[in-house]
């Protein structure tokens, strides 16, 4: 069998975020796929923040974070591409008119406009830890994505004022702000033209909206059970939850362990 790339997202797909813990399926899994094949990352999450897979990373020589917008290959960064500071200012202060809860992500570090009980509950309950508070971060800091805990009438107020932008569901906790130029797969396509890999050979996993490009446009697209509907509606294959044994699952399905 001539060797596949394998990228995995990381919450409700590697990490059961519910249970704060790596399958132990999953772990012995993706040990067993490394011997034979190349894996890695692609997830919403900057570098500094996957300490929740830390018995894992030793690994995965390839991430694409921060949903494309931050890539390295081999310890090397191929790809980063922040977002324009006037955009960001833009939005912010409309954000900060709706009195929405804002933060900032940048390839280090991470800040957010006000902590209150709600931000503090959706950082525990995603197993995140918790950011400093700093609404101005984004002056002094090249920010790659940006995220708020609001409504979804207040999402589609602020996309439709800031067309520049797209909102992303995260789980059930808020919405990602991307540049609409921005998406995981078009990170992969970075990634694998600078390892010289073809898409048909590309295996992704994933659960959420942010995964729908990768799992439409990859060689093999496989949907965690607890996916959402958009990310099960495009992909290839479903397999069952990530409390179930899902990479595990599809992993043995299609033979590559």
């Amino acid at each position: 069998m001539s060797k596949k790339l394998f990228l995995f997202d990381i919450d409700g797909t590697l990490y059961d975020n519910d249970n704060a813990v790596v399958p132990p399926s999953t772990v012995e899994a993706i040990k067993k796929l490394a011997k034979y094949h190349h894996v890695g990352i692609a997830t919403g999450r900057a570098e500094f923040m996957l300490y929740s897979i830390e018995e894992l990373l030793e690994l995965f020589n390839d991430f694409v974070l921060i949903n494309g917008q931050y890539i390295k290959a081999d310890g090397e960064i191929i790809y980063s591409e922040p977002i324009d500071k006037s955009k960001l200012a833009k939005i912010c202060k409309q954000m900060d008119e709706l009195d929405i809860i804002y933060g900032f992500q940048g390839s280090h570090k991470e800040a957010i406009s006000k902590l209150n009980e709600r931000a503090i509950s959706s950082f525990n309950k995603v197993g995140l830890e918790l950011p400093q508070e700093d609404k101005f971060f984004y002056l002094d800091n090249d920010v790659f994505q940006a995220w708020t805990f609001c409504s979804e009438e207040d999402a589609k107020i602020l996309a439709k004022d800031n067309p520049y932008f797209q909102f992303i569901r995260w789980l059930d906790v808020g919405y990602d702000i991307l540049p609409k130029s921005a998406n995981k797969w078009l990170g992969i396509k970075r990634l694998i033209k600078h390892l010289n890999i073809k898409a048909e050979d590309v295996i992704v996993f994933g659960d959420g909206d942010n995964d729908v490009e990768m799992l439409e446009h990859a060689g093999l697209g496989i949907a965690m059970g607890n996916a959402t509907t958009k990310a099960k509606s495009v992909a290839d294959y479903i397999t069952t939850s990530v409390d179930q044994d899902g990479i595990y699952n599809a992993l043995k399905h299609f033979k590559y362990i």
